[in-house]
């Protein structure tokens, strides 16, 4: 899984899918094979906001008004940030329509969500739910991914990111999950949208005033809070964006590009506990939700065991650890379809085959080394 050091061609920037029939022949399966519920809406998953709510609010304000030690300070607020993210995974299955079918009713939950990490929700309509759904991993067109070397080359804004990202081998990449979701939407919002003719349907003046909105919050927050900020506004948003990194850095950056959306192909899920699964309400299934967007993850388990059972050769998913230690040992700019590079040294290059054969392999070790441990009592 290490990064290779020698130097690789200069083919064609994307290649398109050769299993692009066989996906949607998975996707018919799939619908034909498991039950109709697996796919129903499941509006009761709102509620969980509720309780993610108060207890973040609840955490806040009394590290405000108690100020405990700075120990029982840190870890509340520790508590408070996987809150936030715990809303953030919400707000995201919310405006896919996996809750429910009113748009209203999916922006009020996406304020909830993403509103306190400086994102608005109708941003993230624009963003995520359009162009990165549609336009998965494809060249220089999906707004998530790093690039290719050409536009890294013509592009200052490009070269700054690819600088700050995991694999750069830049010392600001240190810090790169605990920030980098709230910045790559103000990179969206104040950057890529003004640039990029994907973006022409966004109201730019209602997510600039969202956004504004979202500052303003937290400087009054900070403004009640005094030192106590460094609690209640810096540790959650940190754990917040780490926590939602962790999981987003993981999901297609170490995938070819393909001409066609093709998720088996351009995405990867990662595997993780049960209790980190229950709290992350199964964001970890990534394959599954680019397969079927508008399904619950709450049933994304379900589609896992198919696909292991159906695609084992095509389905992608290494331990979240394992994934997490690879983005930082390989590079993040597209040489072409499948090989990942360092601009400023092309013989620092990564195989995104090589890549995904090694967590196979790493998985297959795994899965026997858990089938022998009963024999061994």
């Amino acid at each position: 899984m290490q990064a290779s050091n020698s130097s690789a061609a200069h083919p064609e920037s994307v290649v398109p899918s050769d299993d692009a029939l066989s996906t949607a022949t998975l996707r018919r399966r799939l619908r034909a094979e498991l039950p109709a519920a697996t796919f129903e809406a499941r509006p009761w998953r709102a509620l969980w906001f509720i309780p993610l709510f108060g207890t973040a609010a609840g955490l806040m304000t009394f590290i405000i008004m108690a100020q405990p030690a700075w120990y029982w300070s840190t870890l509340l607020g520790t508590v408070v940030g996987q809150c936030l993210a715990g809303m953030i995974f919400l707000g995201h299955e919310a405006m896919h329509g996996s809750m429910m079918s009113s748009t209203r009713l999916q922006t009020f939950l996406g304020y909830l969500g993403f509103w306190p990490v400086g994102i608005s929700p109708t941003l993230w309509r624009v963003w995520h739910n359009q162009i990165h759904h549609s336009k998965t991993n494809m060249a220089n067109a999906d707004p998530d991914c790093f690039g290719t070397l050409e536009r890294y080359q013509g592009m200052r804004s490009t070269r700054f990111v690819a600088r700050l990202g995991p694999g750069s081998r830049h010392w600001s990449s240190v810090f790169f999950l605990g920030y980098w979701f709230s910045f790559q939407g103000q990179v969206m919002l104040w950057i890529q949208s003004k640039y990029m003719w994907s973006f022409k349907s966004l109201n730019r003046r209602r997510a600039k005033l969202d956004t504004f909105g979202s500052l303003a919050f937290w400087i009054v927050i900070a403004v009640l809070a005094g030192w106590q900020s460094l609690y209640v506004v810096v540790i959650p948003l940190v754990v917040a964006n780490a926590t939602m990194m962790a999981y987003i850095a993981t999901n297609h950056i170490m995938r070819p590009q393909t001409t066609t959306n093709d998720p088996l192909d351009n995405s990867m899920s990662v595997t993780t506990t049960r209790l980190m699964d229950g709290i992350h309400f199964n964001f970890s299934h990534h394959v599954e939700h680019h397969l079927f967007p508008r399904m619950s993850p709450a049933c994304a388990p379900v589609v896992r065991a198919w696909l292991q059972e159906n695609a084992p050769e095509r389905y992608i998913c290494p331990p979240h650890h394992v994934a997490l230690a690879a983005i930082y040992r390989t590079p993040r700019i597209y040489l072409d379809a499948t090989t990942l590079c360092d601009p400023e040294d092309l013989s620092y290059t990564a195989s995104t085959d090589d890549l995904a054969a090694a967590f196979r392999r790493d998985r297959s070790q795994r899965m026997s080394e858990q089938h022998r441990q009963p024999h061994a009592h």
